[in-house]
């Protein structure tokens, strides 16, 4: 449950980051090719884009295949069901998506995250390395450290300086070659072939949080939740029951605000961070934002609590201990909602953009008043 929920986080960063860009995209469209020498930096959306030009500047990409080829003078920040980067880089490359394949040389570092995360055989990049999937595969060259962590992790190429792995399970192949310490963190042994060649010690580290029965970290997940709901609850009851009645009353509104939260939200940050002055705006924003990611689930919760009791006459008299009560029901239905395939998973998606907006709403309601 905590890998799928992990995921359904990713694609929810994937929608509001793609978005942002569509918003901001000097080029958008359903096919989009990028040719020539562009002086400055570039961004660009759609259904299908390929960078083809040599960049002076940065990269900026959207979309749901999306392939970035010849030179880049600057950075690279790529979201996509599918993202390849064969180009020459010189500075680094930020990437998200399903499947995600580093084949060119990058000068600076690589952060990136996915379904499927790979460094190929003729990828090289000069800084440091840390990566997050269901399966990471390393096979290319890697100047400094390489951190990687994901169900699967298997390392093949030469890595300049220390290897931290965590993983259900790790492979290091013959070929490899980690000029520094081998750490891990992992529930097996390493398969390590005899070929690979290790110059530092090989260091077993304890895993954070071992699932017991698969299911531990599901349930830690709603146990975590069920928390904020109530202590939020208990904090400002006024407060959070009308922003769930404002929920009830006007869903329309709070479904565009929350829309709008999710989508524009995280194009403003990155803007303001490109920017030394927009900086010290973009980090409390980031937290509000954080923050506020939270407290649209928990909303949520507390709508669905507040329906049901509404539908037995309750929500108008309901103490202090029958809200709590409400709340836990309305986390037992919405994990049981999960049970039906996309649906249940849609319904999330739905619940958690309306709380987001109801919340905005009440904060603004609250702050005018």
């Amino acid at each position: 449950m905590v890998i799928h929920s992990a995921h359904w986080l990713l694609v929810a960063l994937l929608i509001a980051a793609s978005a942002g860009m569509l918003l901001a995209a000097q080029e958008a469209g359903e096919v989009v090719i990028v040719r020539g020498t562009i002086e400055e930096d570039i961004y660009v959306a759609g259904r299908s884009v390929d960078v083809v030009a040599e960049v002076q500047g940065d990269v900026a990409a959207a979309g749901q295949r999306v392939s970035i080829d010849q030179s880049v003078a600057g950075d690279v920040l790529a979201v996509g069901e599918s993202v390849t980067v064969r180009a020459q880089v010189q500075d680094d490359v930020r990437a998200a998506g399903r499947s995600l394949i580093i084949a060119g040389s990058v000068g600076g570092h690589v952060v990136a995250a996915g379904e499927t995360v790979s460094i190929a055989p003729a990828a090289t990049v000069g800084g440091w390395v840390w990566l997050a999937g269901r399966e990471v595969n390393v096979a290319g060259r890697v100047g400094k450290e390489l951190k990687a962590a994901g169900q699967t992790v298997i390392v093949s190429g030469e890595i300049g300086d220390d290897v931290e792995l965590m993983a259900e399970q790790i492979r290091i192949l013959a070929g490899a070659r980690i000029n520094g310490n081998l750490i891990y963190r992992s529930g097996n042994e390493p398969q390590i072939s005899e070929d690979a060649v290790i110059t530092g010690d090989i260091i077993a580290e304890p895993v954070p949080y071992q699932e017991p029965g698969g299911h531990g970290g599901g349930f830690i997940f709603i146990g975590a939740l069920a928390l904020a709901a109530i202590v939020y609850f208990l904090l400002f009851p006024r407060f959070s029951v009308a922003g769930a009645e404002g929920l009830r009353r006007a869903p329309l509104n709070a479904l565009g605000v929350g829309v709008a939260i999710l989508f524009a939200t995280p194009f403003v940050i990155l803007l303001l961070f490109a920017t030394l002055i927009g900086v010290l705006v973009a980090l409390p924003l980031f937290a509000y934002y954080l923050v506020s990611l939270l407290g649209g689930l928990v909303t949520g919760v507390l709508y669905v609590g507040d329906a049901g009791l509404r539908l037995l006459g309750k929500a108008e008299t309901a103490a202090k201990g029958l809200r709590v009560l409400s709340i836990m029901v309305a986390l037992v239905a919405l994990v049981l909602i999960q049970i039906i395939p996309v649906v249940g998973a849609l319904a999330m998606l739905v619940l958690f953009v309306l709380g987001l907006g109801a919340l905005q709403l009440q904060i603004w309601r609250s702050y005018s008043q």
